[in-house]
């Protein structure tokens, strides 16, 4: 392997093992750091022969730009998946499942159920539309320039700015069913205060919201189909 050769791997390399960090599901902790690597590895020994030779005194400034590349193209998947995880959260928190929180060592953090149900459905939804396919067909694609970046990046903000509004579409139903049940709650307590409203309030606010999740469940899952296959696309980078 001649000095040209190293000089043009190790730039493909660079973007492959940046977007396997940043991607969603295999980005994940769950997988180990070697298996990413690894695929890394054979990923860019795959797309060398494609890629125009450089020397090494490009390649100093090829490796950055790769690297961020990489980010920004897995992060925009990862943005658009994270709607159907703040929707989750805030079902769960709207059906009063704080409780039944669990810490997730795969996202470090502490998950409750809906989250955690509503991310694999979305995550089903990106496998189902290609989603790992269309990143790695980005891995082949010759670096962009300014204009391709900046691109990626206008992406990547809309994207972020579109996570709550994709989290409120998810939660929509739940919340409607939870402020009424509340507002039921409430003026119960208020025109019989001697019932012992706290231990009705979680029943109710539980069997109330469960009831509008399976009326609603056809939409759940087509927001679900929404957000996978929003996670899916990959702007066009050709100039």
């Amino acid at each position: 392997m001649t000095e040209r050769d190293v000089a043009t791997f190790l730039p493909a390399f660079a973007r492959s093992a940046a977007l396997l960090h940043s991607a969603p599901l295999i980005g994940d902790h769950g997988v180990p750091r070697r298996v990413r690597v690894a695929a890394a590895a054979l990923i860019a020994l795959a797309v060398t022969p494609t890629r125009a030779p450089l020397d090494m005194s490009s390649f100093w400034l090829a490796v950055p730009a790769e690297i961020l590349f990489g980010l920004q193209v897995g992060l925009l998947a990862r943005v658009a998946l994270a709607g159907a995880e703040a929707g989750g959260q805030l079902l769960g928190l709207n059906l009063e499942l704080g409780f039944a929180g669990a810490y997730d060592q795969n996202q470090q953090e502490e998950m409750l159920g809906p989250r955690r149900f509503a991310f694999c459905m979305a995550g089903l939804a990106f496998l189902g539309a290609g989603g790992l396919e269309s990143l790695v067909r980005v891995l082949g694609v010759a670096a962009p320039e300014a204009r391709g970046f900046a691109l990626l990046t206008e992406n990547l903000f809309s994207r972020s700015g579109q996570v709550f509004v994709s989290g409120l579409r998810v939660v929509a139903p739940a919340l409607v069913a939870a402020i009424i049940s509340n507002l039921a709650v409430a003026l119960t307590s208020r025109a019989a205060p001697a019932v012992n409203i706290f231990s009705v309030m979680l029943a109710f606010v539980l069997g109330s919201g469960l009831l509008v999740l399976i009326a609603t469940a056809p939409s759940f899952v087509h927001e679900m189909l929404r957000i996978g296959r929003l996670a899916a696309q990959v702007p066009e980078l050709a100039p």
